[in-house]
């Protein structure tokens, strides 16, 4: 039996059963002081025990909204955290020690308390963290939208950690006499090193999960450190107090689950008929690769075909290379929209390529370029995950996309199949460094300005902005297509790049191409613009983007100041602005 209850099993007449807690000597052959005391502990701990499960019923009840959830759980926490201790002080006599005694309190309550809702969090904080979310299942909220309570409930455990192991640390080392004998019995006994242990992995898991570190040390050494580092963090809360395990078996079960879930979709999206005679087996994807690179970044243009269930504008899949290594999978978005059925599903990725896996692939990709040769490598899938962005057969009223870089990953299918499904307004606003980024997605460029110069997509507006070329480079058409911020033409030369891009840079209705030389388009301006195009057309407006945090912040900005509830209210639809940013790594 643990020092710090002072029970003698021994002259023990019964013991009396506590969920969660060692079991309790009866009766009390102790000092009245110590039985008093002892009937405080237990009855906090079976206290506790019950906000333990009233805490899930609180979580359970309030799957909605993110910020409201938050609030919630930290208000719950910090209320029962406090409410149930027994706020005495006893002062017992130390056995066979005259003079000597102990000083009993609350505090160890307390700490019981923070650290079995810390047990508690634990599988929630799994739950949160898993792709293959129940919580998605249930709510229909795609797994990434979690990532926001994922990672707040972590940092809560890891509070309720450290103030677990500084309120026994005060008891053992400071209440209870005689010193330092106490202390050293104390920290010597096998659960308490395993505590120990927890509290460095707990602390590890925080370290390494701040937003600043995580740039510093990768995406890569942060996705695998968590991985290891949280099993072995439910391996040591297990062995600190096995009496609680049923939280700790809880989340092993959980993360498991979510492990062979993944292994499942891939298995049957790549399970199949092989080429030639090779018969029935497990089949990779084989993609071409193309790199393109401007002078200040890389980035990667990867296409496939795959025989698969067709996906929506918006989904993500999680590709892993094996060329490179079979332990990890990214997550992108295919730029490209699912033919329809019996072609087989067209894959498209716009990679930027930082450092690690990325930057792997596009060396792979350079390799090839030395020989003269296209690049092939085989790519395993799964997915897709995450919901549409568009109701049911892509219909929307009047859609914004705009998107900096390669977030037009994001917003090129989004505004292709609105048009397609015949929105009343669709603008794609795409913001670039350089002219020659154009080339990432020419081909699809190419192909959305025949059918609108067809007739096919009436309803589609292009503009796309380049914010850094300088004046004298040129984007640069000797034909004089380039145009000024205010739109006015401005002679230009005749360089590589444009004949490169003579057919998509070319004007046309609908579509422009405005050079901007060393600043950033106007949020605001784009947002008016499309707003009054909306507003003769009738209906909601709905914009939909991915780039830089920046970006995001901006069109926030704009939306707030345009959107006004009392034109709302009189039947002006055009100012009922909805906004969804792409936000998948939180």
């Amino acid at each position: 039996m643990e020092r710090r209850h002072i029970q003698d099993h021994d002259s023990a007449a019964s013991l009396e059963y506590h969920w969660g807690y060692a079991d309790r000597v009866v009766p009390c052959t102790n000092d009245a002081g110590t039985c008093e005391y002892l009937d405080a502990v237990y009855w906090m701990m079976d206290v506790s025990m019950l906000y333990t499960f009233i805490l899930w019923a609180v979580i359970g009840g309030l799957l909605a909204v993110w910020v409201l959830i938050l609030a919630c759980i930290l208000a719950y926490l910090l209320i029962f955290s406090l409410v149930g201790i027994v706020y005495k002080t006893w002062v017992t006599p130390v056995k066979n020690m005259p003079g000597v005694y102990n000083t009993r309190t609350g505090l160890g309550g307390f700490a019981d308390r923070v650290g079995a809702f810390a047990y508690a969090l634990t599988p929630f904080t799994v739950l949160l963290g898993s792709r293959e979310s129940v919580l998605s299942l249930l709510t229909g909220v795609p797994y990434h939208h979690f990532n926001f309570l994922h990672r707040w409930t972590g940092r809560i455990i890891f509070i309720q950690s450290f103030l677990h192991t500084l309120g026994w640390t005060i008891v053992e080392g400071k209440l209870y006499q005689p010193q330092p004998s106490v202390f050293k019995e104390f920290i010597a006994q096998q659960y308490i090193i395993f505590g120990i242990v927890a509290m460095v992995f707990i602390t590890f898991l925080y370290i390494f999960s701040i937003r600043s570190v995580i740039r510093w040390t990768g995406y890569e050494f942060f996705r695998k450190a968590h991985y290891i580092v949280a099993a072995l963090y439910f391996a040591a809360c297990w062995g600190h107090w096995t009496k609680l395990a049923c939280w700790m078996i809880a989340s092993i079960g959980l993360f498991f689950i979510d492990r062979g879930c993944r292994l499942l979709r891939v298995g049957l999206i790549h399970t199949g008929y092989k080429s030639g005679n090779k018969g029935f087996g497990f089949r990779a994807a084989q993609s071409t690769l193309q790199v393109f690179e401007d002078g200040d970044s890389t980035v990667v243009r990867m296409d496939f075909e795959h025989n698969h269930d067709p996906w929506k504008p918006g989904h993500h899949f999680y590709l892993c290379f094996p060329e490179l290594t079979i332990w990890q999978s990214h997550p992108f978005t295919p730029s490209s929209l699912p033919a329809p059925h019996p072609a087989l599903p067209h894959h498209t990725y716009i990679i930027r390529a930082e450092k690690g896996e990325t930057k792997r692939l596009a060396d792979l990709a350079k390799s090839a370029e030395l020989l003269a040769t296209q690049k092939t490598t085989p790519v395993i899938l799964t997915g897709p995950y995450g919901t549409s962005v568009l109701k049911e057969n892509n219909e929307v009223d009047n859609l914004l996309c705009i998107a900096g870089g390669t977030g037009v990953s994001f917003t090129l299918p989004i505004a292709t199949a609105a048009a397609q499904a015949g929105a009343k307004t669709v603008d794609l606003v795409w913001i670039v460094r350089k002219t020659e980024n154009i080339e990432w997605i020419e081909p699809e460029l190419l192909d959305l300005k025949a059918r609108m110069r067809d007739g096919r997509l009436p309803n589609l507006r292009i503009k796309i902005f380049v914010s850094r070329d300088p004046e004298t480079a040129a984007a640069k058409l000797s034909n004089g297509y380039r145009k000024n911020e205010k739109g006015e033409d401005i002679d230009v030369c005749e360089c590589a790049v444009s004949s490169r891009l003579a057919d998509v840079l070319a004007p046309q209705p609908g579509f422009d191409v405005v050079w901007l030389e060393d600043h950033h388009p106007d949020v605001h301006e784009c947002l008016r613009d499309f707003a009054e195009r909306a507003a003769a057309a009738g209906g909601r407006c709905q914009v939909a983007a991915s780039g830089p945090k920046g970006l995001g912040t901006d069109l926030r900005a704009a939306i707030a100041e345009k959107s006004e509830a009392g034109r709302v209210w009189r039947g002006d639809e055009s100012y009922d602005i909805d906004l969804y940013w792409d936000d998948r790594m939180g």
